[in-house]
């Protein structure tokens, strides 16, 4: 059976100065443009608490989801990403739509399976595992 390429879907929201600030891009391309920020950080668990006690939104990411050694969250934040894409990107959509099932049923199935972690994941519930 011939595998399937996976997307590399990623975001840009570290430099304010990057030409690619607030942009969501898949294998390289630019296919949506993120308005609302705390909208966005929000899917990866990202609370209005954690931004009021100082706790900047990329660091949340990296000591959550980057730096975690316990567990490998590289599909489950695919997955995130590309459920934000399907409900925010008509781009996205007209480009990527048919193919959204596969990656999505694809990436499940590469997450790491540790039932604790996935109990305790901010990713709720789009990830409900």
């Amino acid at each position: 059976m011939k595998r399937k390429r996976l997307p590399n879907v990623a975001y840009h929201l570290l430099s304010p100065l990057s030409e690619r600030y607030r942009a969501i891009e898949v294998n390289g391309e630019v296919v949506h443009w993120i308005e609302d920020t705390k909208e966005f950080y929000e899917i990866f668990g990202y609370t209005p608490d954690m931004r009021r006690s100082g706790v900047l939104p990329e660091e949340f990411m990296r000591a959550e989801y980057a730096d975690n050694p316990h567990f490998d969250f590289t599909a489950c934040l695919q997955i995130q990403l590309i459920e934000y894409l399907r409900m925010h990107s008509h781009k996205f959509l007209q480009k990527y739509g048919n193919h959204c099932e596969e990656w999505l049923a694809a990436l499940a199935g590469m997450r790491s399976s540790n039932p604790e972690t996935c109990m305790n994941c901010k990713m709720q519930p789009v990830c409900s595992n």
